[in-house]
């Protein structure tokens, strides 16, 4: 079953480096004759051809729902609702500029795509997650800019099956806010009431999922120190969320509080499973979130039977339906970190000999997510905390058993505001503390940003990091630092002498030229700076990083 599995996602993770989409009637003939060959000797290939097959069609679903292309800059009048939170990042001395998606866009004149991203400017505070709106918006095809070795806006759109981008020039609510995203948008506000305005765009990271009211020293306070997981809610929290559930159930059976005619473990188990489903519903059911509440699913399912439960069950299991319910997942850096993050511990874990004490538990946690990640960070030109393992080494029991209870009782008790100002903050308290600690790191010893690293030495590294995660006596730890070197000192073809390189980058509406000789380096322009986004820091800063200039 597991090498079925493993064959499955090995066909649903192809996409990300495929050039062409195959057409789709390629794609039916495959899927058919890998359904016919499912019961022969061959059924593992079939099992790949299926994964493949179903990604495929996925993104051709996905290029099917764009925006016409004689659509694109045009103006029209658009009806949607607003899904999500919507994003308020305040530039101070400029207007706000909201950003959020309308779903379900309809327009009387053309067929819309059913997602939108849009941004409006100086938009009436009324608008709010869950409402019906109609807005005249200038609509443009999804779109980034084409530089190596930075984020890819377009890939992100694409991947989060998003249509169209576009300007909203005024509005008019058609129908007040309902569901559960509405709901969130309260809560959101009432944290923003109630909470100590210094740790309100953190409250609302822990108890919502929703980073964008963090500020951005606190952003870079978070990646120079690794602990960016701890602010988006990620399987830590949900785990939290479903171990307090259970231990409380525990408790009151140990007490003998508990109800006799009650069976305990059904009932705690299925108050964990409602707990980190509940958490995740709040949190927006994010790919970490959504990993973590499978495996806590099927691992407290199985403890429910009494029956023995392979941790890679759990595993493939939680990656398998992620990919099936959303195959271009894997075009996002928060799929491959945060599988990646777990992949490790288990094979680390699971193949240790003897009892370990908890503060070794932790110790070695960090430094093996550490160490797992370290290779896709880099490949994906996100920067490496060198003082990350000893910063988690503290901020994550600091947050756990302190900073996050206290701000989820907080937001319980938003009915009663009296109280709930009173525990918020003493959150707040806890989370100023952290965030000091963590800036201290961060001063210390800033993260590390290497060059781009090509596919060989990535693979190489890979199987270096397999050397210190599995046991000794497999393989020695002497090759695995033999094995990290081409990442840490990779190949860059220079400039011959008499020759100049000159790379003329996308920044939008400016210019950024950089020439590079054998000798020297000239960047000429940096790009526009508009409304909080740096072209500079955005786009030149991790291109030159990526060719190994900064």
């Amino acid at each position: 079953m597991h090498l079925a599995a493993l064959a499955f996602i090995a066909g649903l993770l192809t996409l990300r480096w495929l050039p062409v989409l195959p057409s789709t009637l390629w794609l039916t003939v495959g899927a058919l004759l890998a359904l016919l060959l499912l019961r022969s000797r061959y059924r593992v290939f079939s099992y790949a051809a299926l994964g493949f097959c179903w990604a495929c069609f996925n993104a051709h679903w996905a290029l099917q729902d764009q925006l016409k292309p004689e659509l694109d800059g045009r103006t029209l009048w658009v009806e949607g609702t607003v899904m999500g939170l919507p994003e308020w990042p305040l530039v101070h001395g400029q207007p706000p500029t909201v950003r959020f998606e309308l779903h379900n866009a309809t327009s009387r004149r053309t067929q819309l795509p059913q997602r939108i991203r849009l941004a409006w400017r100086a938009p009436p505070e009324s608008l709010q997650a869950g409402e019906r709106w109609r807005l005249a918006v200038n609509l443009k095809r999804a779109d980034g800019s084409l530089n190596p070795h930075g984020f890819d806006y377009h890939a992100w759109l694409f991947a989060q099956r998003i249509g169209a981008t576009g300007s909203v020039k005024t509005g008019t609510r058609l129908a007040a806010g309902q569901g559960l995203d509405h709901w969130r948008e309260q809560i959101r506000q009432r944290l923003q009431r109630y909470a100590p305005q210094s740790m309100q765009g953190v409250m609302a990271a822990l108890v919502l999922g929703d980073g964008s009211g963090l500020s951005s020293e606190q952003w870079r306070t978070l990646q120079a120190t690794g602990t960016v997981h701890l602010m988006v809610i990620s399987g830590q929290h949900i785990s939290l969320m479903a171990v307090m559930a259970y231990g409380l159930v525990l408790w009151l059976m140990r007490l003998g509080w508990w109800p006799q005619s009650v069976p305990w473990l059904p009932a705690a188990c299925l108050l964990s499973i409602a707990a980190a489903l509940a958490y995740g519903a709040f949190a927006g059911f994010a790919v970490p979130v959504q990993r973590a509440c499978i495996m806590v699913m099927v691992a407290l399912l199985w403890r429910w039977r009494f029956q023995h439960l392979s941790v890679w069950t759990a595993f493939l299991t939680a990656l398998v339906l992620v990919l099936v319910h959303e195959p271009l997942v894997v075009l996002q850096a928060g799929f491959w970190l945060s599988f990646t993050a777990v992949g490790a511990l288990l094979v680390a874990f699971s193949a240790r000999l003897g009892p370990w004490r908890w503060w070794h538990i932790m110790g070695r946690t960090q430094w093996i997510a550490a160490i797992g990640l370290a290779p896709f960070l880099l490949a994906l030109s996100l920067p490496v905390s060198m003082m990350g393992p000893l910063a988690n080494i503290f901020a994550v029991p600091w947050l756990s058993l302190l900073a996050l209870p206290l701000t989820l009782l907080g937001a319980v008790l938003l009915p009663w505001p009296a109280v709930a100002s009173v525990v918020l903050e003493w959150a707040a308290w806890c989370l100023n503390i952290m965030f000091s600690v963590l800036e201290w790191f961060a001063q210390g010893w800033p993260a590390w940003q290497g060059s781009a690293v090509g596919s060989v030495a990535l693979l190489l590294t890979l199987v270096g990091v397999a050397c210190f995660l599995l046991p000794r006596p497999l393989l020695p730890v002497s090759a695995g630092l033999v094995l990290w070197l081409p990442l840490l000192y990779p190949y860059q073809e220079g400039v011959r002498h008499g020759q100049a390189s000159i790379w003329v980058l996308d920044v939008g509406q400016g210019q950024a030229v950089w020439v590079k000789t054998a000798q020297h380096s000239l960047m000429y322009d940096a790009g526009p700076l508009m409304t909080g986004f740096d072209a500079g820091e955005r786009i030149v800063v991790p291109v030159l990083r990526g060719f190994a200039q900064t």
